[in-house]
């Protein structure tokens, strides 16, 4: 977390690259990757996200852990499901087929590991993923049911999907541009995130949040943004409070032609111009399944430190005068809306409060 943010702010983002498969052969794309090349190794995934979560658990006691839940965020499956379908599509021969397991089985398996509760849920709803495991696992401790959740969001290379991206031509050649005119595409992403939630008094709190699924399309949304609307001001009413009480808008900010269009519509029905907001994605690219639970991390992170981390890549804004903030903005406390606005109408906005 501390590197990541170091490098945001001094500027240092380095854009690696990853080789796919497209109809003229191999071909290379623009990819934020963790270090060390992890995703070729289930095991050595599973071995960090077992520290992160290890990492956040570690104030509690043995018995608490007992009564804690787990809830991943993901859009991947199953490793060795996934491995065998791009063996399969490269020509490389599989010995084995592997049994189909559940996508909850890792899940499982970390609990175990960690001594968590036995009840475990993994979500896969694309880009909402882990933004709709933070919003479950409040669920439970609002009913009572835990007194703490961990949240854990996950994203590694899969050829499938980022080939899957590429032939639906929603891939940049270089660089992610939320919000402007020249915007060409998203950039993928690897990340790994721990949130652990609880009862006791923080700094931080879950004011409110709105999901919903309209499935009106699978990869697009209206250009004025009408399904955004409704999820924010849906977001709005449950934390009690009006548009006008927000600090600061986390963006979804894809870069990409119809979503960026939406979503800045979207905001110009809900905020006056006046409104700060930022997008993350051109410093750590589009992580899909962990991309909640990530951005708001460092979202959170950020603002704990005293600031919000302006735009990058936004030069001529979709919509004269409305445009992300282009200078880091100094922020301690506030009302804080986060926006994730994913594939098949997928869509999720969560409200948080930071008092000193």
């Amino acid at each position: 977390m501390e590197e990541t943010i170091k490098k945001i702010i001094e500027q240092n983002i380095h854009i690696g690259s990853k080789t796919i498969k497209d109809l003229d052969g191999d071909i290379k794309v623009p990819y934020y990757e963790l270090k060390n090349n992890i995703s070729k190794n289930p095991q050595t995934v599973f071995d960090i996200i077992k520290k992160s979560v290890e990492e956040i658990i570690s104030p509690l006691s043995n018995s608490d852990k007992k009564r804690t839940a787990l809830v991943m965020g993901t859009s991947l499956a199953d490793f060795r499901l996934t491995n065998t379908m791009e063996n399969v599509i490269l020509n490389k021969k599989q010995k084995d087929l592997p049994k189909k397991i559940s996508i909850n089985t890792y899940t499982r398996l970390i609990a175990k590991e960690l001594g968590l509760s036995d009840f475990t849920m993994t979500i896969n709803t694309a880009c909402t993923s882990s933004t709709n495991a933070i919003i479950e696992g409040a669920n439970l401790i609002k009913s009572g049911i835990f007194d703490h959740v961990v949240i854990i969001g996950i994203e590694i290379f899969s050829t499938i999907i980022t080939s899957g991206f590429n032939i639906l031509g929603m891939l940049s050649k270089d660089t992610i541009k939320p919000f402007d005119k020249n915007r060409n595409g998203l950039i993928l992403g690897e990340g790994i995130a721990s949130i652990l939630l609880g009862k006791e008094k923080s700094p931080w709190l879950l004011k409110g949040s709105y999901s919903n699924c309209d499935s009106k399309t699978v990869t697009s949304v209206g250009s004025d943004g009408e399904e955004y609307v409704n999820v924010m001001k849906k977001a709005l009413k449950s934390a009690k409070i009006k548009a006008k009480d927000i600090t600061a808008v986390k963006a979804h900010a894809t870069g990409t032609t119809s979503n960026d269009l939406a979503e800045i519509n979207a905001m110009i029905q809900i905020f006056d111009k006046n409104i700060h907001f930022t997008a993350l994605k051109p410093y750590i690219g589009h992580t899909l399944g962990v991309c909640g639970a990530l951005e708001i991390a460092l979202f959170m992170k950020f603002i704990d430190n005293g600031i919000i981390p302006k735009t990058i890549g936004c030069d001529k804004s979709i919509v004269k005068n409305y445009r992300p903030i282009s200078k880091d903005f100094s922020c301690k406390n506030g009302l804080f809306m986060c926006n994730f606005f994913g594939f098949g109408g997928n869509n999720t906005s969560i409200i948080l409060q930071r008092d000193y």
